[in-house]
């Protein structure tokens, strides 16, 4: 194949390959699912039997404990994680240990260091399961993860779990065995959210079991807080009297004022006095109008029917004169009347 022809096909291939690291580059981080929360508290507590039965299994407590560590608790340890110790019979004793923070890098020390200390303590009285319930239980409600190892005889029983029957039942069953192979009962109980999460009985030499935690829960997104309630204004009754010395008045709130007419009406005011006249004459003869005068001019009313009277005489005699007076009229006009 000519060069020519080559050239263009590795140039389409390079550019394909350009673009999809380019499109890796740019969505992935887009594309990538967001890690669930983790705990971050996971604590481990060793606690160990000290009765003057576990002097003799001491040796296998030791062995165990290397055991354990040299595999980081079955994987179960990671970085970072922190390590108490606590001893135990009738009584409980705290702060002999510092508390670690684990690195598996430190499992030979840190196993060495715990191993002094169980190895110096002073094995007398019997086992009280009771002297831990106390304290325990604030380090089981104060923790988000909780891991409890108990190194013990089972020559006791337990009363402050949700396993007590099935620990209790187990102790009896292998405890002649136990004691003698000179061997140590493990006790695992696990909590998280200050929640009892699992347990386990084990019997060294071998493996010790750890339950599983149970996924950690899911917080929900908080619903929004429901409305708040509004109170209806309660009714208007009027302002209530407000008495001042001896004056009782109503405070009550102006009415509105009524609309104005388009064409008022002239108002005469009432409470404004006449202003006296100033062209005025007094009348010099001035009769006061009995009670009996005070309608209407009845003199006047008598002077119009009299002029009426002496009018109509007037007409009458008229017309009487005009009757009895000779007729003038020439012969022919009287004879046509006649006619």
């Amino acid at each position: 194949m000519p060069i020519e022809m080559k050239f263009p096909k590795l140039f389409l291939q390079l550019a394909t390959v350009a673009a999809a690291l380019l499109a890796g580059f740019f969505l992935t981080p887009a594309g990538r699912a967001q890690p669930e929360p983790e705990i971050t508290d996971s604590r481990f507590l060793f606690i160990f039997d000290t009765s003057a039965d576990m002097k003799k299994r001491l040796p296998a407590v030791q062995t165990e404990l290397i055991q354990l560590l040299s595999t980081s608790l079955g994987s179960q340890l990671r970085g970072g994680d922190s390590i108490g110790v606590w001893t135990f019979d009738k009584d409980l004793r705290t702060g002999q240990f510092p508390l670690l923070h684990w690195s598996p890098d430190d499992a030979v020390t840190i196993a060495a260091s715990i191993n002094k200390l169980v190895g110096k303590q002073r094995y007398a009285n019997g086992t009280s399961f009771n002297a831990l319930k106390p304290l325990l239980n604030q380090v089981i409600q104060s923790s988000e993860r909780l891991t409890v190892l108990i190194f013990c005889d089972g020559e006791d029983e337990i009363n402050w779990t949700p396993y007590d029957p099935g620990i209790n039942e187990v102790f009896q069953q292998r405890l002649a065995e136990e004691k003698k192979s000179r061997q140590p009962f493990v006790l695992v109980l696990r909590t998280q959210f200050g929640q009892y999460a699992g347990c386990t009985v084990n019997f060294p030499p071998g493996m010790v079991s750890f339950p599983e935690f149970p996924p950690p829960p899911v917080l929900e997104p908080a619903s929004p807080p429901p409305p708040a309630l509004v109170a209806a204004p309660p009714p208007v009754i009027g302002p209530p009297l407000i008495i001042v010395g001896t004056n009782v008045e109503a405070k009550w709130p102006p009415s509105p004022a009524p609309p104005l007419p388009t064409n008022p009406a002239p108002v005469m005011p009432t409470n404004v006095a006449p202003a006296a006249p100033t062209n005025l004459v007094a009348p010099t003869n001035t009769t006061a109008r009995s009670p009996e005068n005070s309608g209407p001019d009845r003199k006047g009313e008598l002077a119009i029917g009299a002029a009426l009277l002496v009018a109509a005489a007037a007409l009458g005699a008229l017309a009487i004169v005009n009757r009895r007076r000779p007729d003038r009229s020439s012969l022919i006009t009287r004879s046509m009347r006649k006619d």
